[in-house]
C-alpha cells in the first residue's frame, strides 16, 4: 500500500496496517483502499479528528486508529475551513465501524476515539461525528420477473388445457413460478419497453429471447412514480406489536369458538374473518391497485392458524388454572422475547460464536464428570445437615446424582441467561465497548455459574433436610430426596450383647433408616437427635405400625 499525503503540508500518513500491525510497501500508485475490519459491522460513523500537526503525532494517531480496523484518510479543508481545526492541527477522516443498534452509535464512536487518545496520550480530538446511512430498507423501484412461459398446445384449447392455464395463472399471480431473471427499475416502466431493452442485450448482456421468456410484474411489485409523494418509512416495532395484537385476537377468537355452543360460535368466527383483511394488508402491503388476492391469502393463513391454535387451548388446559399460574405464565410470555433477543445480541459475532465448534464439545465431558460429583455433594449435605449421617449411610445410584444436580444447575443457568441477556442488550446499545471484555466476561461468568450452582445446591439440600427432620420428629416418613428414601422402622436386637456404635439402641420407639449400607445399617434416633450404627446380622428390622414399638 502506498502512503497518503494531505492537501496542506504534504506529510506522509502511514499506510494501512495488515493483520500483524506492519505497514505496507510504498509505491507510486494510487492509495489502496483500507482493508475491512475483522469484526463484522452494521453501523458506520464518520468522524473528523484533529491531530497535532507533527509527523510523530500523525503517525501515532494513524497507527492507533488503523489498529482498530478503522479506515483513515486525510482531511482536505475547503476555502472557508482553513482555521476550522485551530492552529497547529491537521485533520483526519476516520470511519468507525460498529455492530449494534442505531441508538448510541455516534456517541460510542466518539467515546472510542477519546478513550483511545486518553489511554495512549495521543494528541487527537474529535471535531465532528456523523452517522453514515443509506435508505436500503425500503425499495420503491418496480420489480420485473422473467420466467419460462408454458408451452401452448398445437391443437385448439381443451378443457384440460384451460384448467392447466388457470392453475398456471394462479401460480404466476402468487409468485410460485421459477424466476430466471429479476430486473429492478426506477419509476413505473412499461413491461414491453424493458423486454425490448433485454432483447437488445442491455444490462448484464445476457441473452433474452421473448419467445421463450415471459416478463411480468408480480402482484404488489409495482414501483412508485418519481412525482408521487414520498412514502412513509416502515417502522418495525409498531408493526410487530400490531401483528402480536392480531395474533392474540385470533387465538382468543378460537378459544371462545371452542367454548361456545349453537349460534354463539358464529360471533368469534365473524370477528376472525374481519381480521383477515387488515392482517393481510400488514403482511403484504399493496403497491398497485387491484392486487387483492395476495393480502387475502396471507391474512387468511395467518388468522386461520391463530384461530386453530386458540381452539386447541381448552383441550390443553383441562382445568381452570390458578391466578398464580396465570401470572407466572404471563410473565414468562412477556420475558421470552426480550431475553431471546438479549441472548442473540450477546452471542452474535462474539468469542463464543467463533469458538463454539470446540468449546461446546469440550464442555460436555466436563459436565459429565462434574454433575455426579455435585449430586453426591448434595446428598452428603442432606444427610449431614439434618441427621449427622455419613454419605455411605444411603446407597444412591449415580443416575440420581445426575438428577439431584439438575435443579441447582438449572437455577444457575436461568440466572446466567438473565445476566447474559442484560449484557447482550448493553452490548447492542454500545454500553460495553472494551477490548478483551469477552475473555474477562467469560471467566467471570464461569465463576458466577460455579458459585451460583454450589450456593443454590447447598441451600436446596439444607432446606429439604430441615423438612425431612421435621417430618421424622412428627412421626412421619420423610419425602423422597433424589433416590434417598428414609423410613421409620422398629429395630430389635437378636441378642443382649451386641455392638452398637454411638448407642444405646432404642428398641421401644421407631428409628429412622435409609436402608442398609454394606453389612451395617445406619439409624437416627429422633428423640436423642443422634445417629447410631449396628451390624445387620445383630438386629431384626421391621416396619413401624404404630407410634411405639412393642
Amino acid at each position: 500500500m502506498s502512503r497518503r499525503t494531505t492537501g496542506r503540508t504534504g506529510r506522509a500518513i502511514p499506510a494501512q496496517r495488515d493483520g500483524n500491525g506492519s505497514g505496507g510497501r510504498q509505491d507510486s500508485a494510487d492509495p489502496a483502499p483500507s482493508p475491512l475490519p475483522v469484526e463484522p459491522f452494521n453501523r458506520r460513523v464518520e468522524l473528523l479528528v484533529a491531530v497535532v500537526d507533527s509527523p510523530e503525532e500523525s503517525e501515532l494517531s494513524t497507527q492507533l486508529l488503523e489498529g482498530r480496523g478503522w479506515s483513515v484518510r486525510p482531511w482536505v479543508p475547503g476555502d472557508e475551513e482553513e482555521d476550522a481545526l485551530g492552529s497547529g492541527r491537521r485533520g483526519l477522516l476516520v470511519e468507525v465501524r460498529l455492530h449494534g443498534a442505531r441508538f448510541g452509535a455516534v456517541q460510542a464512536a466518539v467515546s472510542e476515539i477519546e478513550w483511545l487518545a486518553r489511554r495512549h496520550q495521543a494528541g487527537m480530538w474529535v471535531v465532528d461525528a456523523a452517522l453514515v446511512e443509506h435508505e436500503l430498507s425500503v425499495d420503491h423501484r418496480t420489480v420485473l420477473h422473467a420466467y419460462r412461459g408454458r408451452r401452448e398446445a398445437l391443437a385448439g384449447p381443451s378443457v384440460r388445457q384451460d384448467f392447466r392455464s388457470r392453475i398456471f395463472a394462479w401460480r404466476e399471480l402468487l409468485g410460485l413460478v421459477t424466476s430466471v431473471r429479476i430486473i429492478k427499475q426506477d419509476g413505473r416502466p412499461r413491461v414491453e419497453a424493458v423486454a425490448e431493452l433485454l432483447a437488445r442485450g442491455a444490462f448484464t448482456r445476457r441473452p433474452y429471447d421473448p419467445g421463450i421468456l415471459h416478463l411480468r410484474i408480480p402482484a404488489g411489485m409495482e414501483g412508485r412514480n418519481p412525482e408521487d409523494a414520498p412514502a412513509e418509512s416502515f417502522n418495525l416495532w409498531p408493526a410487530a406489536l400490531l401483528l402480536s395484537a392480531y395474533t392474540i385476537a385470533g387465538v382468543a377468537c378460537g378459544y371462545v369458538a371452542a367454548l361456545s355452543e349453537a349460534l354463539l360460535v358464529l360471533l368469534p368466527i365473524l370477528i376472525a374473518c374481519a381480521l383477515v383483511w387488515p392482517v393481510g394488508t400488514k403482511l403484504a402491503p399493496r403497491r398497485e391497485p387491484g392486487a387483492q388476492i395476495v393480502p387475502l391469502v396471507r391474512g387468511s393463513l395467518f388468522v386461520g392458524i391463530s384461530v386453530v391454535i386458540g381452539m386447541q387451548v381448552p383441550g390443553i388446559v383441562a382445568s381452570t388454572p390458578s391466578a398464580e399460574t396465570v401470572a407466572w405464565a404471563a410473565v414468562t410470555v412477556v420475558l421470552i422475547p426480550p431475553v431471546s433477543y438479549g441472548l442473540r445480541y450477546a452471542f452474535v459475532h462474539s468469542w463464543f460464536s467463533r469458538n463454539a465448534n470446540w468449546a461446546v464439545p469440550a464442555l460436555i465431558p466436563a459436565l459429565g464428570l462434574t454433575l455426579p460429583w455435585f449430586g453426591g455433594l448434595m446428598h452428603t449435605v442432606y444427610l449431614r445437615r439434618a441427621f449427622d449421617l455419613p454419605s455411605e449411610a444411603a446407597s444412591v445410584s449415580v443416575y440420581w446424582s445426575y438428577a439431584a444436580s439438575l435443579v441447582p444447575v438449572g437455577a444457575a443457568a436461568l440466572g446466567v441467561t438473565v445476566v447474559l441477556a442484560l449484557a447482550g442488550w448493553a452490548r447492542h446499545f454500545h454500553l460495553i465497548r472494551v477490548r478483551g471484555m469477552e475473555r474477562v466476561g467469560l471467566a467471570l461468568m464461569t465463576l458466577f455459574v460455579v458459585g451460583m450452582t454450589l450456593l443454590t445446591g447447598i441451600a436446596v439440600a439444607q432446606i429439604d433436610s430441615s423438612r425431612a427432620r421435621a417430618a421424622v420428629a412428627s412421626g412421619r416418613d420423610p419425602a423422597r430426596y433424589y433416590g434417598i428414601q428414609g423410613s421409620l422402622v422398629c429395630v430389635k436386637p437378636l441378642s443382649e450383647d451386641i455392638a452398637v456404635f454411638n448407642g444405646p439402641l432404642a428398641s421401644a420407639r421407631p428409628l429412622l433408616t435409609f436402608g442398609p449400607s454394606g453389612d451395617r445399617v445406619w439409624l437416627w434416633d429422633p428423640r436423642r437427635g443422634e445417629p447410631l450404627s449396628v451390624r445387620l446380622e445383630d438386629v431384626a428390622v421391621t416396619e413401624k405400625t404404630s407410634r411405639a414399638c412393642s
